[in-house]
């Protein structure tokens, strides 16, 4: 089972292949990856050189502190996302 997600270099012709095993397709970042708990080995052939994790969603998150609650640095960096995200715009600057 893998810990992390791995990217993968499916061609498009195998796509349907890799999604039946299980491969998730990232839209953000346009490529196939194995997600988290997904047994790896059934992927290889579509593995790119290194198997580099792929983060995704709260992957991108930085792990809550030891007693599980997030720090002040974490939670200032989900303020500013927050802020960023839901900012007012004038339809000019979009």
């Amino acid at each position: 089972m893998t810990t992390a997600n791995i990217s993968l270099k499916v061609p498009f012709n195998e796509k349907d292949q890799a999604k039946a095993l299980g491969a998730r397709w990232n839209a953000e970042l346009k490529q196939w990856y194995v997600p988290q708990g997904v047994e790896s080995a059934p992927f290889e052939k579509w593995f790119t050189s290194g198997a580099a994790p792929v983060q995704t969603g709260a992957a991108l998150a930085k792990p809550a502190s030891p007693q599980g609650q997030p720090s002040d640095e974490d939670m200032d960096s989900i303020n500013a996302r927050l802020r960023e995200a839901f900012e007012f715009r004038e339809p000019d600057e979009m």
